[in-house]
């Protein structure tokens, strides 16, 4: 049971129809993961940060994005 809401996404749902798409989603997917490293999640959410302003021109914090992975994270392992 979680503590807190784990924060939304500032990168919008991506359809997989290019491999653009496919790999934002891909990063995105790792960035948000509890089961990688911190540090794995910061490197995904780099790379979905670039990938997502090349397709839409919006910039998103890929410290955010690798922070839904942290709380995800911390909600899993209650000694942290």
């Amino acid at each position: 049971m979680a503590d807190q809401e784990v924060p939304e996404s500032q990168a919008q749902r991506v359809r997989s129809d290019t491999q653009e798409q496919r790999s934002e989603k891909s990063y995105k997917a790792a960035a948000h993961n509890p089961s990688v490293s911190h540090e794995a999640r910061v490197s995904a959410a780099h790379k979905l940060s670039e990938l997502h302003e090349q397709r839409t021109g919006d910039k998103i914090d890929p410290y955010h994005e690798a922070g839904i992975g942290d709380k995800k994270a911390g909600d899993r392992d209650p000694q942290q």
